[in-house]
């Protein structure tokens, strides 16, 4: 009977797993083709993420890495990882596909906003060379990629040989609502 009764438990608990909230959860948007423009670029869109004094790296760094360091624990459900960060009202959410990233830190969501994110009082910066981020309006994405945003969701992507035998995909995705930044989502994945 306590067996039945501890998988139950168990079972319940993966059932009700928390999902990532508040623009964090676009993470989750399965049919962006229908709202969404895509263009390839020629900029490098690999980023440069600070936490506390630390520098992590996309696909090398994890997110046990980020929790060790701010005292977070990892959240996670059926289809990712995530450690969501707040710092100067401004949300990150450090991200790990279930499927191939396997606990690496394979997409950065960043929006400004109210959220269940904990707060962190130590440095926190994700930056891309001269790429606008959040503060950016869709004239400013715009002119920087060439390329007008047509619909309220655009990604722009640089595919990178990085051997003969691997691809190395980076991409930054802006949410518009009309002129206004909603947030972005930056993301890094190696393919053979």
């Amino acid at each position: 009977m306590k067996f039945t009764l501890l998988i139950l438990i168990l079972m319940s608990n993966a059932c009700f797993a928390v999902r990532m909230e508040g623009f964090g959860a676009r993470y989750y948007d399965e049919d962006r083709e229908n709202y969404s423009d895509e263009h390839d670029t020629n900029k490098s869109l690999i980023p440069d993420v600070i936490i506390g004094g630390d520098s992590y790296v996309m696909e090398s760094s994890t997110l046990d890495d980020i929790a060790k360091h701010t005292g977070i624990t990892v959240s996670k459900d059926d289809q990712a990882s995530w450690i969501c960060l707040k710092s100067e009202g401004v949300n990150y959410w450090f991200i790990s596909d279930n499927e191939m990233g396997q606990g690496d830190l394979t997409a950065i969501g960043i929006a400004a906003g109210n959220s269940n994110c904990k707060a962190f009082k130590d440095r926190l910066e994700v930056s891309i060379n001269d790429v606008p981020l959040l503060n950016a309006s869709k004239e400013k994405v715009s002119s920087y990629f060439s390329n007008k945003p047509n619909k309220d969701i655009v990604m722009y992507c640089n595919d990178t040989k990085v051997s003969s035998d691997y691809i190395q995909g980076n991409c930054i995705q802006y949410y518009l609502k009309g002129n206004v930044m909603q947030g972005i989502f930056i993301s890094q994945l190696t393919t053979s």
